[in-house]
């Protein structure tokens, strides 16, 4: 019986992939797009931006959306936490202020991974212009408190209501994935490779109730990859790294899809 719904949940996630593709932003894209604060992709549940600072923010509290940040370069100082000084509702569950009063010190460098969870105040004091690579994700993670954590520490970087965020290391090929629910949201950081996506995993086989693997993906999308790209693939999009010279390091944010 057991096996029985494993391959019918693995049939699933090929149609569902039919009608999901995955989205690829160069990193000469990237580079034009931090500049203008500019959201690269808009899935509803979450959405990915790239930002560019020259001076320093206002005060900012996000009602329903946690904030997952990778530094990408610069220095600043982010300060979480306390109160909004004459803070307002400048649309539904946003506020800004002018400072904050209170609250913690976190000095960012390149590398690091933030998580602002929702309801929480913050602001960026910039020390030099910078730039940095943002994951909004509607979550229900108000009370928890900020954190910030290199990248190079490796593993898990952070997790909240729907979504974890990681460090990702290759040093060879990889197998066909299918993630049921699962979203991925990639920026690549180090070493060269190439992304397949669509089509289908070949000799596919459930490894759990949400998670399916395969020999290779068959029939998808090649994108070479490389430092400052970055990609998403939409849960049940088949995906799979071949061509990996490495070592390949990227930062992923894996986003639980209500599907």
């Amino acid at each position: 019986m057991m096996k029985t719904l494993l391959s019918l949940f693995a049939t699933a996630c090929v149609l569902l992939s039919q009608a999901k593709h995955a989205t690829y932003v160069s990193s000469k894209e990237m580079d034009a797009a931090y500049p203008k604060h500019s959201v690269v992709v808009d899935q509803g549940g979450y959405r990915v931006m790239a930002i560019g600072r020259e001076k320093s923010g206002e005060a900012e509290v996000h009602g329903k959306s946690t904030d997952i940040v990778y530094f990408v370069e610069g220095s600043a100082t982010l300060t979480t936490g306390g109160a909004v000084l004459n803070g307002k509702t400048i649309a539904p569950d946003e506020i800004r202020g002018k400072a904050i009063a209170g609250g913690e010190q976190h000095r960012l460098q390149a590398g690091d991974v933030i998580t602002i969870p929702n309801g929480t105040p913050h602001q960026f004091t910039v020390q030099t212009s910078c730039r940095y690579f943002l994951v909004k994700v509607r979550t229900n993670d108000e009370g928890k408190p900020a954190k910030v954590t290199p990248f190079s520490k490796g593993g898990a970087l952070g997790a909240g209501d729907g979504y974890k965020a990681s460090a990702s290391h290759r040093e060879k090929d990889g197998i066909a994935e299918v993630h049921a629910r699962d979203s991925d949201i990639m920026l690549f950081v180090r070493g060269t490779g190439t992304a397949v996506t669509g089509g289908k995993a070949e000799d596919a086989k459930a490894t759990s109730p949400e998670e399916t693997r395969g020999t290779n993906v068959s029939g998808g999308v090649r994108q070479t990859l490389k430092p400052g790209d970055v990609i998403v693939v939409p849960n049940t999009v088949p995906h799979q790294f071949v061509d990996v010279k490495g070592p390949l390091d990227y930062f992923v944010v894996k986003v639980r899809s209500a599907e």
